[in-house]
């Protein structure tokens, strides 16, 4: 069964049912590497509404526009040569940088070049410097098609291995009140990582939880994948809870310290079998 936003997030109504956020410290980027990440997310998330000849188009700067948006370039270079800032540009090896300029990229459908827009994000990337944190949010449609559980775990951990984010996680607006209540009863005043449904800890980062969960856990080489063990909030809330006491929510590292990457497809670490919560 293909299983669309809308089906495995029912009980939420109207816009924004769910977004998957990536988040990491400092990092600097060149436009080029930033534009080496942004090519492969569109390919991966330009299938998933069923429409025939998508297009993808950029509009860059703060005001986003219209009339200036283009098709998005194929090549990392010309790309890059779109969304390079011009600190970028002329201070290429300072050691503070606010990144790449920001620019929204926008999905079409359909054969009709005035077809409806289907999807859109935006990407500011290439932070670096005290204080500097770099995020993407993709807040996904109702019609974004997920496929399988297993097809959305692999889109999830796709988006890890091309962005490389300290802490990834796919949320829900009832996910997200459940997290906040859960840390009001526990009497937690602090910022710590986003978490949700499905979630990613880099090593580098947050080292591995230090006990079993009451979840489902898979550990890679550069990082722990960590699902709730059941699709609904109150289990998400219970997850929080558990990592809370184990010391795993905590502020993200200001500077990331980047993990060699494996290959798409290597396995789990071995070290760290995968474990469910009940069994």
């Amino acid at each position: 069964m293909a299983l669309t936003v809308a089906d495995l997030f029912p009980e939420a109504e109207g816009s924004e049912r769910a977004w998957i956020h990536l988040g990491w410290g400092s990092r600097k980027e060149t436009p080029k590497h930033v534009a080496a990440r942004i090519l492969p997310t569109l390919e991966l998330l330009q299938d998933r509404f069923g429409v025939p000849s998508v297009r993808w188009q950029i509009t860059v700067g703060k005001t986003f526009d219209l009339q200036k948006e283009l098709p998005v370039p194929q090549d990392a270079a010309a790309l890059a040569g779109l969304i390079e800032s011009p600190r970028q540009r002329d201070l290429p090896d300072a050691e503070v940088s606010t990144g790449t300029l920001k620019a929204r990229f926008t999905l079409f459908g359909g054969a009709d070049p005035e077809s409806g827009k289907l999807f859109e994000f935006e990407v500011e990337a290439g932070r670096s410097g005290p204080y500097m944190r770099n995020e993407i949010t993709l807040r996904l449609p109702d019609g974004f098609v997920f496929g399988t559980p297993g097809k959305l775990a692999a889109l999830f951990q796709r988006l890890v291995r091309i962005w490389q984010p300290e802490t990834a996680a796919l949320e829900s607006r009832e996910s997200l009140r459940a997290v906040w209540k859960r840390r009001d009863e526990l009497g937690v005043r602090r910022s710590d990582p986003r978490l949700g449904y499905m979630n990613w800890f880099s090593l580098t980062g947050y080292g591995r939880p230090p006990f079993p969960l009451h979840a489902r856990v898979r550990a890679f080489p550069d990082g722990t994948l960590i699902c709730a063990q059941s699709w609904n909030a109150g289990s998400v809330a219970d997850l929080y809870a558990d990592l809370q006491v184990m010391g795993m929510m905590h502020d993200m590292p200001k500077v990331q310290v980047l993990a060699p990457p494996p290959n798409d497809d290597e396995q789990p670490h071995t070290g760290m079998k995968e474990h469910r919560g009940g069994s």
